[in-house]
């Protein structure tokens, strides 16, 4: 692909299964954000000069040594082979990435049971299923949500901006490591570029006379809207309601930014963290389904 003059098209494919990245804007703003030695490919198949088919590979920043790869065949060209084809090619690109990958994942969409059966039989399997959520903040009502922060403040809990970076990181890497999905932390230096130097990223830690408790991160998502990029609590510090407090406080900085909505992705299986959300008023947006190949 070259990207000034086939995103357009490159996205237009995309969106008919996954609404991310959902501007060219993001699309150059992920890209400017990833490693310089990041590997990442792209690819667009062509018919008669129109772009119906995409493909992507990307190093996982969540899972050690893997690359993400993505695959969409426009839904008029299905079915004549163009996605065998495409898929071929992104093999090909794998020989590129030194060292090679051990893992390659792909995201299906949890309710294309055609999508995941072809991804099955190019040898990927299951791993996890994610939720993804969106709170709409013209009608989030942090008010009904203060008596759950009164009470995390009531057991000594102080909510506040973080004031060191690596602290935050050893913070995050230890809380992700306890997600269901079983992910490896990103690269200090990774961490650094997405979070450290993003100033219009939304930072909050959860502070306790024994330590830092717990984090949230949210980062601006288009024009209008944000991401939860994660919100963790040590497991000791759980049950006083830190959690619904970071996330209730880190709405309100979204609201004062001028963002209407926040999105984010929890692992099926993270009933509590579900729990939450649907009791701020996330409402499902979608479902992914994760499938790893070695």
């Amino acid at each position: 692909m070259e990207p000034s003059r086939d995103l357009d098209g490159f996205l237009r494919v995309l969106h008919q299964v996954d609404a991310f990245p959902r501007t060219p804007e993001e699309w150059w703003e992920r890209a400017r954000s990833a490693e310089p030695s990041a590997f990442r490919r792209y690819l667009i198949g062509e018919v008669e000069g129109a772009i119906i088919a995409i493909g992507a590979l990307l190093d996982s920043d969540l899972i050690a040594n893997a690359v993400t790869a993505r695959l969409v065949v426009d839904e008029a060209h299905r079915g004549r082979g163009r996605g065998r084809a495409m898929a071929e090619a992104l093999d090909a690109l794998l020989g590129e990435r030194d060292p090679a990958p051990i893992l390659v994942n792909v995201r299906v969409r949890d309710d294309d049971s055609d999508g995941r059966a072809w991804a099955e039989r190019r040898g990927f399997r299951f791993h996890s299923h994610a939720i993804r959520s969106r709170l709409d903040l013209a009608t989030f009502d942090p008010g009904a949500h203060l008596a759950v922060v009164d009470r995390a403040r009531a057991a000594g809990y102080a909510f506040e901006p973080p004031d060191d970076g690596d602290r935050l990181y050893a913070l995050y890497a230890e809380l992700i490591r306890d997600v269901p999905d079983q992910f490896d932390p990103m690269s200090r230096d990774a961490f650094r570029r997405q979070v450290d130097l993003r100033r219009d990223m939304a930072r909050l830690v959860a502070l306790h006379a024994s330590g830092w408790a717990g984090l949230a991160l949210l980062s601006p998502a288009g024009p209008d809207g944000a991401f939860n990029d994660f919100t963790g609590v040590r497991p000791e510090h759980r049950g006083h309601g830190v959690a619904t407090a970071l996330k209730v406080l880190i709405a309100e900085e979204a609201t004062r930014a001028g963002r209407s909505w926040i999105e984010t992705v929890n692992h099926a299986h993270n009933g509590p963290m579900l729990a939450v959300n649907r009791a701020l008023g996330y409402r499902r947006v979608a479902g992914n389904v994760f499938l790893h190949r070695p």
